[in-house]
């Protein structure tokens, strides 16, 4: 009973009768022949109560009648005494409290039975198969010749185990029949997690779902030309875009974009980030760091918003309304690459999403809103910007949420209502006006937490859910190595769905490119990542994006330092050259493999799929390469190599809904199991080796289909060649 219900009772004059042994009316004359000077048994009258029941002693009641003490009735009630004046039976006891609930599905209590043993240890696949408690094997406990402990699993899918007993030992279950092939010429005990759990957990398999989408960035203006019109800002540095570094906007259009649909769609993209498309500066700008960077730049990145004093106190007609910048379009236009898009015959059969990138930490001080409201913007002392990068204050606890990134971007000052309700309503305004169906947030950690909260919120309320049932928000929260960090704005209710997973990124680096680690740390580190950022987050994993150099430059390890960034001696530089040998796109080819067969949102970044070269900004933001004959061999490989990953990942709901069940991993190799999904999605098989020279792995005996050459294929010990990968699954 809820507490109001619980007054809700207790307020109706009817109710007291039902309470006889607490509140009983009409304390007078009518009562006192049941009582007696003294303590007494009660005679069973017509009522059938019992007797024998000693009295408590007497008391008197405020209208002068006796009642066992405690007893009397409020004025007003309707009695606690049977229609033939007998007292009323007690109540019936309380019903016992209900039982325990049980413990989750996927709280796991391992048993082994030996007397004789030393030690007991299990170790499985969502522990990489750790071989000794401090890497991850977890130790059971002894009672008698019984060993047990209670462990709690990832929270769905299949797990493989075996005990180790006395630290070398290796056996499966003798008390579980469900075993596989280990690939060494023993087995693995299986385990299915929350098996009843799986079909809600990978919901309709023929709905469009965002787990199941590739994500591509295009940058617009460096992507394709569709009117060939170039429109420069005087005084920006210009470039050559096709070859290397430029600050110039270069000519990429909406109308170009639009008319390449088809090849995105041919690549297997089911999703596009779009480069923030609104109104930008019009004139030349510095560098972060002028004295490192002398360089001029134009606002072809987008990333400098340049709005009117727009009016939104009619949220859905301000005035005046905003604009797209004219540079790469209309507003006709950029509709109507959103509607294209949506019905493009893509991949999954669900068109193509639009994501718009939402730049909401400043504005440029030439903007009509800044003019009209100055006092919207922080300043510091002598009220002057405070600049995050020559006074270092990215991380600072006060000032890294209100720093500019230059003198001309007027950082907003959201502690200011006025402020932070104008930015909502000018996120809210693109979302419903184009009807796209998500945001990749700029900068997300240099903007104060109740901005992105009350966004999260009027998105909830006042948008309806777009396809897949969410208005997908992703944030970049640059930072390599902490995780807690960027899981601090993940929140799919109140916050992000998902940031772009920067750590993921970094390790992946290491163990494909570098190989400063093995795949097998890569395989330990990704089965915590998998499950890190909560229930219902979905991160976007990724290799290469707009901030770093070219993802060719770190496979064909011209560049090593894998958390390396842009500066002004790799982005204005002629070195960053096409590879001509096939290695680099082979190993490119193995990280697209892990990155397409892993949990989460896969992010391609425009140019990524044919290896495309620069160094860091701006040189990693040539201009898109569509004509084949400027293409290498390998670069073509590649990119039909990326296309058959993102075909499968289309097609295979394992590799998108499923959980990821490491077979087997080694320094150089990795074998895991994509799947325990549900009926109709089969599990799926991923064999990886990064080395230089083939390498053989073990894959359960079976008949699978190879997913990217369709051909037929065998298990049991498979030679994988170099840099390569294969995809199984297998054959009903």
């Amino acid at each position: 009973m809820q507490p109001l219900e619980f007054l809700g009772f207790f307020s109706s004059p009817r109710r007291w009768g039902l309470l006889p042994w607490l509140l009983l009316a009409g304390c007078g004359a009518d009562v006192d022949p049941l009582l007696d000077s003294g303590p007494r048994g009660i005679t069973e009258g017509p009522s059938g109560m019992d007797s024998g029941a000693a009295l408590p002693r007497e008391s008197r009641c405020p209208d002068g009648g006796l009642l066992p003490d405690g007893m009397c009735a409020l004025p007003g009630t309707d009695g606690g005494l049977g229609t033939d004046g007998g007292l009323l039976p007690p109540p019936p006891p309380p019903p016992p409290p209900p039982p325990p609930p049980p413990p989750p599905c996927n709280e796991v209590t391992f048993r082994y039975r030996d007397a004789s043993a030393r030690t007991v240890w299990v170790s499985g696949s969502w522990t990489s198969f750790a071989a000794t408690p401090m890497a991850g094997a977890v130790p059971l406990t002894r009672a008698g010749d019984l060993w047990t402990a209670a462990v709690t699993l990832p929270p769905r899918g299949r797990q493989l185990y075996k005990f180790i007993i006395d630290g070398t030992r290796w056996v499966p279950d003798p008390d579980n029949p469900q075993r596989e092939s280990d690939g060494f010429g023993g087995f693995n005990s299986v385990l299915e997690v929350c098996p009843g759990g799986a079909a809600a957990r990978c919901g309709d398999l023929a709905a469009f779902d965002w787990r199941d989408a590739v994500l591509y960035f295009v940058l617009t203006d460096r992507f394709a030309d569709g009117d060939g019109r170039r429109d420069p800002v005087p005084g920006a540095s210009d470039g050559d875009a096709t070859t290397g570094a430029s600050g110039q906007f270069a000519g990429g259009d909406l109308r170009g974009l639009t008319a390449r649909l088809p090849y995105l769609t041919d690549l297997g993209v089911t999703a596009v980030w779009l480069a923030a498309p609104y109104k930008n500066r019009d004139t030349a700008g510095a560098a972060i760091d002028p004295r490192a960077d002398p360089h001029q730049y134009s606002a072809f990145h987008g990333y400098w918003p340049s709005p009117a004093d727009v009016d939104y106190r009619d949220p859905r007609r301000p005035t005046p309304a905003p604009r797209v910048e004219p540079r790469v379009g209309t507003g006709e236009e950029l509709r109507a690459f959103v509607t294209a898009a949506h019905g493009a015959r893509a991949a999954g059969g669900h068109g193509v999403r639009v994501l718009f990138d939402y730049v909401m930490k400043h504005v440029d001080i030439e903007s009509g809103l800044y003019r009209a409201h100055n006092d919207w913007f922080a300043r510091g002392p002598g009220g002057r910007f405070r600049l995050c990068g020559t006074e270092n204050l990215w991380d600072d606890p006060v000032w890294g949420t209100r720093c500019a990134f230059t003198e001309y971007l007027a950082p907003f000052d959201f502690d200011n209502p006025a402020a932070r309700a104008w930015s909502v309503n000018d996120a809210l305004w693109w979302a419903r006006e184009y009807g796209i169906d998500g945001y990749r947030l700029d900068a997300i950690k240099h903007v104060p937490r109740p901005w992105l909260t009350e966004l999260r919120g009027r998105l909830n309320r006042e948008l309806t859910p777009p396809a897949g049932g969410r208005f997908y928000m992703v944030g970049e929260t640059f930072n390599y190595g902490d995780r807690e960090l960027l899981r601090s704005f993940v929140d799919p209710r109140t916050m992000l769905d998902g940031q772009f997973d920067f750590p993921w990124r970094a390790r992946l680096c290491d163990a494909v490119f570098a190989q400063r680690e093995g795949l097998d740390g890569f395989a330990a580190f990704a089965a915590d990542n998998d499950r890190f950022y909560g229930e219902g987050a979905l991160m976007s994993t990724w290799i290469g994006n707009h901030d770093i150099p070219r993802a060719i430059h770190y496979a064909s390890r011209q560049v090593m330092d894998c958390r390396a960034g842009s500066s002004p001696s790799n982005g204005w530089t002629r070195d960053y050259n096409q590879p001509t040998d096939a290695a680099p796109y082979e190993r490119l080819g193995v990280a697209f493999a892990v990155l397409l067969t892993s949990p989460g949102l896969p992010l391609i970044y425009y140019g990524d799929e044919v290896g495309l070269a620069g160094g860091g900004d701006p040189d990693n933001r040539r201009m898109m390469v569509f004509d084949d004959a400027r293409l290498n061999a390998h670069q073509r490989a590649l990119r039909g190599r990326v296309a058959a990953l993102a075909r499968a990942r289309a097609e295979q709901r394992a590799l998108t809904r499923g959980a990821r069940t490491t077979l087997s991993a080694t320094a150089d190799t990795w074998v895991y199991r994509m799947g325990g999904c549900a009926p109709g999605a089969g599990d799926v098989l991923v064999a990886i080796n990064r080395a230089d020279m083939p390498r053989s792995v073990s894959v359960p005996a079976g008949t699978y289909t190879d997913l990217v050459t369709m051909a037929a294929a065998a298990g049991g010990s498979v030679e994988l060649a170099p840099r390569s990968f294969r995809l199984f699954r297998a054959r009903e």
